[in-house]
């Protein structure tokens, strides 16, 4: 997931008097068989998007008789634009949600009475999308016994994933079962898979490895959080304040002191003086060099077909620890319905069409036939043949955002993808470890921001200079962490206290 804007700073807020009503690609808020739609469109082209929203709104009338306006934002902005149209209250029908929008999250937006209260017209209107999850599952959805958005499929349980060009992979021999079998970290793993790219004189001549070969992306809130099942309490990671939730500890600690976050440091600097990774390295442009990635989740096939569609190679994905369901997992990725709006059941209705029309679905989701993807023809391990959707470089619309536009269960299979792959998943699901702390989102009082949006800003400040590698080598990791956590004191105890008080009274429930 990517990292926003925490905050609207009240200078920004003075200078918008207004903000355009009319959507970016037409149509009408006042009118009654429009709902309007902000949607996330991840970090692809959307040059040719009015033509796919007018198919998809067409489609929408033909099946349930009103139209659909669409308003897209990309990730960069996504949070801010969002949190705009609130403050200056502009209407809107509808809107992505999750618990990624740092400083806009689903569960400070539904506590401070932005989005409808869905408890009841949801199984109504949207049956299919209710009764496709399971209760406990929508229990992360709740404030305060309510629920006030959508809650998008996908994979919840989040563990680690390690991803490694496949032809290196079978030069190390290398398997899960090893894996597992050995009790090898992901540290032990990339390192092999870098001792062995370093000594390829085709992929590293005289030994020098390329840069961007070895990406360790936001290394932090989405690998070491992940890797050791600390649950963030439904806020950001880079907010003090986790618990250890797969061993089933309720007692809030401050991670920038803990085990973890040292674990991190070394991590990082140890790539850094192995020369393996560059600086800026989540920054830098995809290129051919690739060949070993932390993904973050691991989500079986996945981010395999995603390295393949951007690199051209495949990948074998590998698994670091204990699946976990927690609030923000579940909850990561939302549909939610502007509290102001008189559309609820049409909007839920969209929804559950979603949900029900695979055509529909990947129309909004990639594109069309013949100019955003083309099927083509690929086998198995088994050497049976199956179809995937191959996309279309030209192409001018590529939301990258499958999992934004209700299940993505609904995606047409992709190159490499298991025939059962969806199976697969919704068993990763079921078998996780429960968070105790599942159901419970931090929701910071007003007096809290300030507090917590610089101990935010302490935070990466000293993340990024791990994973750049801008650290000075002057000073071992157990000094730059204690300066950090010298900077990080005067916001830390009241931040900790404010989440362990509402944990505790959540518990007592």
């Amino acid at each position: 997931m990517k990292k926003f804007v925490t905050k609207l700073t009240a200078a920004v807020l003075l200078m918008t008097t207004a903000f355009s009503v009319a959507s970016c690609f037409g149509g009408d808020e006042g009118d009654e068989d429009t709902i309007r739609y902000i949607v996330y469109t991840g970090g692809g082209s959307l040059d040719d998007a009015h033509r796919i929203y007018s198919k998809v709104d067409s489609i929408v009338y033909e099946k349930l008789g009103f139209h659909v306006d669409f308003e897209p934002y990309g990730y960069t902005d996504y949070a801010n634009k969002l949190s705009m149209k609130i403050a200056t209250g502009e209407d809107f029908d509808m809107c992505y949600s999750g618990s990624l929008l740092s400083g806009m999250t689903y569960s400070s937006a539904a506590a401070d009475g932005v989005f409808a209260d869905i408890t009841e017209a949801l199984p109504q209107y949207a049956p299919d999308v209710y009764n496709s999850l399971d209760a406990k599952v929508w229990e992360a959805a709740k404030v305060d016994g309510k629920i006030y958005g959508v809650i998008n499929e996908q994979l919840f349980a989040r563990s680690t994933g390690v991803a490694i060009d496949k032809e290196v992979v079978e030069g190390l021999g290398l398997t899960q079962e090893q894996i597992d079998t050995n009790g090898w970290t992901y540290r032990d793993v990339i390192r092999k898979a870098m001792e062995y790219i370093e000594a390829d004189p085709v992929i590293s001549p005289e030994g020098k490895v390329p840069s961007t070969t070895l990406i360790l992306g936001n290394g932090w809130d989405e690998f070491i959080m992940q890797s050791h099942g600390l649950d963030a309490l439904g806020a950001n990671s880079y907010y003090p304040g986790v618990i250890e939730a797969v061993d089933g500890k309720t007692q809030v600690i401050n991670q920038f002191e803990s085990k973890y976050f040292k674990e991190f440091a070394d991590f990082c600097r140890e790539m850094h003086e192995e020369g393996w990774i560059a600086e800026d390295q989540d920054r830098l442009p995809v290129t051919s060099n690739q060949r070993v990635r932390l993904t973050g989740t691991y989500y079986p096939y996945v981010s395999d077909a995603a390295l393949y569609n951007s690199i051209g190679r495949d990948f074998v994905q590998f698994q670091f620890g204990e699946p976990l369901m927690s609030t923000a997992n579940v909850t990561s990725s939302m549909t939610a319905i502007n509290v102001r709006s008189t559309k609820v059941d049409k909007c839920l209705k969209f929804i559950n069409l979603l949900h029900t029309d695979k055509e529909l679905f990947n129309l909004l989701a990639i594109g069309e036939e013949g100019l955003e993807y083309q099927w083509k023809t690929a086998y198995d391990e088994n050497d049976k043949e199956y179809q995937y959707v191959n996309y279309i470089k030209t192409s001018k619309y590529k939301p990258m955002a499958d999992w934004a536009y209700g299940t993505e269960f609904n995606a047409y299979r992709k190159r490499g993808y298991s025939e059962t792959w969806v199976e697969e998943v919704k068993a990763i699901n079921s078998g996780a470890v429960y968070s105790p702390a599942y159901g419970f989102a931090f929701v910071p009082d007003r007096d809290l921001e300030g507090a917590l949006d610089s101990a935010y800003l302490v935070a990466q400040d000293y993340i990024d200079m791990f994973l750049d590698g801008s650290f000075s080598n002057n000073k071992n990791n157990d000094q730059i962490i204690a300066e950090m956590n010298q900077a990080m004191a005067p916001y830390v105890s009241q931040i900790i206290s404010a989440k362990q008080q509402q944990l505790n009274a959540f518990l007592a429930k």
